[in-house]
């Protein structure tokens, strides 16, 4: 992922991944390889810390025949590491 930034304040955060999932007592996503794949926009405020929304969908990219997928809508509020030192 990477940071794109509108002014001081607004911070737009594209994102991609993979990784390996297994899914014990949830949802059956149809393969262990899976990817994700996401947005987020977050407001920065003058300590540097965000309060944001970012949307995520995580799905096999139809490298098996079941391909559910999965969408979350998450709320997030970041603090920078240098606050805790």
């Amino acid at each position: 992922g990477f940071e794109l930034f509108f002014g001081p304040r607004i911070v737009f955060m594209p994102n991609a991944a993979f990784g390996a999932y297994s899914d014990g007592d949830s949802k059956d996503l149809g393969s262990t390889i899976e990817f994700r794949t996401g947005v987020g926009l977050a407001y920065r405020f003058d300590d540097y810390s965000r309060l944001g929304l970012a949307f995520h969908h995580i799905s096999n990219a139809s490298i098996d025949e079941n391909n559910p997928g999965t969408e979350s809508l998450v709320l997030t509020y970041s603090v920078p590491l240098y606050k805790f030192y």
